[in-house]
């Protein structure tokens, strides 16, 4: 995504992943968000996919015992980094674009390619 608000997400995104707390919250704000607006059943499919990808990373960031060369790998992963810079964008979509004129994806749209994008980073074995 070239937006401006996705570049502004993917920025924040970069500076969380290896905040548990931070991206706990971010959850839980976009699950709440999202309830109180309504969702229609294909943007509550990509919200729990990009949520169960969100707590798989929380859980590998409290794992007892990483190692920092693991902490560093996940601090740093792209396929995580794109899920969570389309929930705070998600989160922060209300915002006016920065660029006038410019249409921004709606919710679905970003949460179908962010999730899309990291399916298709997962091994297959």
């Amino acid at each position: 995504m070239q937006s401006v608000n996705f570049r502004v997400s993917r920025d924040a995104a970069g500076r969380m992943l290896g905040d548990a707390a931070g991206l706990r919250t971010l959850l839980s704000f976009v699950e709440t968000q999202q309830r109180a607006r309504g969702m229609d059943i294909a943007t509550r499919i990509h919200l729990d996919i990009a949520e169960a990808i969100v707590d798989a990373h929380i859980e590998e960031l409290t794992e007892p015992g990483l190692s920092r060369a693991a902490a560093e790998a996940l601090r740093t992963d792209p396929r995580c980094r794109v899920v969570v810079a389309a929930l705070h964008y998600v989160a922060t979509r209300d915002c006016p674009p920065y660029v006038v004129g410019a249409r921004e994806p709606d919710d679905l749209e970003m949460l179908r390619w962010a999730t899309g994008l990291a399916q298709a980073a997962c091994p297959v074995g």
